[in-house]
């Protein structure tokens, strides 16, 4: 585990308080472990939704544009398959 170095003061509403007091004594945990986990997971999740992002929008920018009529899927596979 590594040191904690930074020191955060937070002030929670009576209603959320009771909820980490309640939380923190079933699973026996601190309160500031259960804040500390639910920032980490908060972070994880952004970072992930990023990359995600990233990858959908570089796949969209390698697909051709819609386009009306009919599409010639023989030719898109062949075309598929000089590329590698």
């Amino acid at each position: 585990m590594c040191m904690l170095t930074k020191r955060a003061q937070i002030l929670f509403d009576e209603e959320v308080w009771e909820k980490l007091v309640a939380l923190s004594r079933t699973q026996k945990l601190s309160i500031g472990e259960i804040v500390r986990d639910a920032i980490e997971e908060k972070l994880n999740y952004q970072i992930d939704l990023e990359k995600r992002k990233a990858a959908v929008e570089a796949t969209l920018k390698h697909r051709p544009k819609p386009f009306k009529g009919r599409i010639d899927y023989k030719a898109l596979i062949n075309a598929g398959r000089k590329v590698y």
